[in-house]
């Protein structure tokens, strides 16, 4: 296999690209409903537990092999038994929440804008398109994130900035040390955001080797940043209490812009914002799903065959884009249990499978790796 498939800058776009996705649906609304006028410093006390997460997958990478994924180290490292069953069980949380992100962005469209469209229509175009991608190679889907990128964060600045004529410093006053102290809580569905590259740890085999697991840390702060500006945006426009309450904040702020014509093109932006993070999540969702699966059942390297080829166990990818489709239809859910899921459920599940899973898994094969480095 190649090595450098990929670059790590392009690595990193479609980490960001994808992590918009979480990062949209749980901010400003959860992060101010934990914090209050502090939400806006959550980005700092998130900072701990991102870090130690990269550290920890950063020891684990050292030890792959040239074109090797988490899955591969898994299935190497943890034997016949569970070296099967813990990839596996990443590859079903993958499509589980792939299919979640899939129901969740479509319920936001039709929501906020297509009121008279139904959400199947949505989730059936969207996962067509993520399947397409995945069939192709990895190098052309971070090739389109990169571009993505540098639309999609433009097009959040362009927002940001429109916006400021609305907003007030004063929304966020009087700020007190209590205030500064309840970011604490605030933290945790900024970690759980950034949590989720830790997803992308098993696509490692496709991109080219680091000197060191800080390049990843650009992101990592990128992200929170942005984070920490769209909850100050918000929370200015609105003020906290009426931002806790809001479904969807954001979206809202962009309806306030006092532009005339201009407003209906702002909010095809956003809906672009939208749809291209969510559309990138769920096809790395699936690729990640592919290569935690590959070692369990030994199939080779998908990357170089036909887009309509099976062979290879290229079918496994359209299985794999069926059951996401099929998840999605497990979130058929009144609005109210859907933000349940949104806000509490699946960003403590993705905090048990990525911050608990791995580091159970570093913790479990420390004499592994010990064991290698002596040899080495």
């Amino acid at each position: 296999m190649d090595e450098k498939r990929i670059t790590r800058k392009q690595f990193a776009a479609a980490i960001t690209v994808s992590l918009l996705s979480p990062l949209l649906r749980l901010l400003p609304q959860t992060a101010v409903g934990l914090a209050g006028k502090g939400a806006w410093l959550s980005p700092l006390p998130a900072l701990i537990p991102v870090l130690l997460l990269a550290l920890i997958l950063e020891s684990l990478r050292r030890h792959m092999r040239p074109g090797e994924g988490m899955g591969g180290l898994l299935r190497r490292w943890l034997g016949p038994v569970m070296g099967r069953v813990v990839p596996a069980l990443y590859a079903a949380w993958f499509l589980f929440y792939g299919g979640f992100i899939l129901r969740s962005g479509a319920e936001r469209l039709v929501s906020t804008v297509y009121a008279s469209s139904g959400q199947g229509l949505f989730a059936a175009v969207t996962i067509a398109l993520c399947l397409t991608v995945t069939l192709g190679q990895m190098r052309a889907a971070a090739r389109t994130a990169v571009i993505l990128r540098a639309v999609l964060l433009g097009a959040l600045a362009v927002v940001i900035v429109l916006s400021v004529s609305n907003m007030d410093a004063d929304r966020l006053a009087p700020f007190s040390w209590q205030d500064a102290a309840s970011a604490v809580p605030g933290a945790l569905p900024l970690a759980s955001v950034c949590g989720v590259a830790a997803c992308f740890s098993f696509l490692s085999g496709y991109v080219e080797k680091p000197k060191n697991g800080r390049w990843l840390w650009g992101t990592h702060l990128l992200l929170l940043a942005l984070g920490g500006v769209i909850c100050a945006s918000v929370m200015s426009v609105f003020g906290p209490a009426l931002t806790a309450r809001l479904t969807y904040p954001f979206f809202i702020m962009i309806r306030s812009i006092s532009l005339g014509d201009m407003v209906p093109r702002i909010e095809a932006v956003v809906i672009a914002v939208w749809v291209g993070a969510d559309f990138m999540l769920v096809a790395m969702l699936l690729r990640c799903a592919h290569e935690a699966l590959r070692p369990v059942f030994g199939l080779p390297d998908p990357e170089g065959l036909p887009m309509g080829s099976l062979r290879g166990g290229r079918f496994l990818l359209w299985l794999e884009a069926g059951a996401v489709f099929a998840c999605s239809f497990l979130f058929d859910l009144p609005p109210w249990q859907l933000k349940l899921w949104s806000d509490r459920y699946i960003p403590l599940g993705n905090d048990i499978m990525l911050y608990g899973g791995f580091t159970l898994l570093w913790l479990a094969t420390i004499p592994k790796r010990k064991k290698e480095k002596s040899k080495s």
